[in-house]
């Protein structure tokens, strides 16, 4: 099998970022040559060369989704940077459930714009149904977007191994998760979250570099672990996205490694990795 070159990377980087925006840096020519030839072995999709050329031409939608999935990482776990999590409590939650702080129609709209396989956005539901009493009378709904189909399959299904549930507590554990069939093959234990959590999530696709259409208006978006992946230009031209489906303030997290400062947006910090819609 044939290997990467730096040519046929950079045809790759051309093309990650024209479908999708990435900034695939030479630093990640190595990942992606290993999971390239991994790919074509088990496929039997011939050389390297080959399947670039193929992609160039004239490629389906599900071809494009298969090297998504290549060049993607989803790494998650349950209640990540808990303190965005405080912050909603603090901010959001205490008002709603205390009737001090309401919102347009009783409806709270959160968004979990790169959701991977699902540990982000049932982090928002179980923290919804824990704070948000029914008697509050709030229609709560969590959109879960993702373009990786692994990751779309894996937020659908909401089952996940004992080393899948790290930052998930056991109170809550046994709160919002029931025992499913152990994982074929090596028999691990497998959780699975229950249906008053899963019924508060949508899990669709989503390009983030195109049109949101018929998305929001949002109260909060989780947009975490996302902009290190694209470039100065595309970061801001995602973040002027969001904030045409943000309501006025609304909430905006991104990863704690990561900063909105120097973009230009309308946004205002409210605290580290944490921004307001003015």
């Amino acid at each position: 099998m044939s290997v990467l070159t730096e040519t046929t990377f950079k045809r790759i980087a051309d093309i990650a970022r024209r479908r999708w925006g990435l900034s695939l840096g030479e630093r990640k020519m190595q990942l992606v040559a290993n999971r390239l030839t991994s790919h074509l072995r088990k496929s039997g999709g011939g050389e390297i060369e080959d399947y670039v050329s193929r992609l160039e031409r004239n490629p389906t939608e599900d071809d494009m989704l298969v090297l998504f999935d290549i060049l993607s990482t989803n790494v998650t776990s349950f209640f990540r940077d808990p303190a965005h999590f405080a912050f909603l409590e603090r901010e959001l939650y205490t008002g709603l459930a205390k009737g001090t702080l309401a919102l347009p129609g009783k409806r709270l709209r959160i968004w979990s714009a790169a959701c991977s396989i699902g540990a982000e956005p049932y982090s928002l539901a179980m923290q919804a149904l824990e704070l948000l009493p029914p008697a509050a009378g709030y229609d709560v709904k969590i959109l879960a977007t993702d373009l990786a189909n692994k990751a779309l399959v894996g937020c659908r299904e909401g089952i996940y191994t004992e080393s899948q549930l790290s930052g998930l507590s056991p109170e809550r554990r046994a709160k919002f998760l029931i025992k499913a069939e152990p994982k074929p093959g090596s028999g691990e234990p497998r959780w699975r979250v229950k249906d008053e959590v899963k019924r508060l999530v949508e899990v669709r696709r989503q390009n983030l570099v195109e049109p949101y259409t018929g998305l929001g208006p949002f109260d909060v978006i989780f947009l975490r672990n996302v902009m290190i992946y694209f470039d100065r230009e595309t970061r801001r031209e995602v973040v002027m996205r969001m904030h045409g489906v943000m309501r006025p303030g609304a909430i905006i997290a991104v990863g704690s490694a990561e900063t909105l400062s120097g973009l230009d947006v309308p946004l205002k910090a409210a605290a580290p990795s944490i921004y307001l819609r003015s």
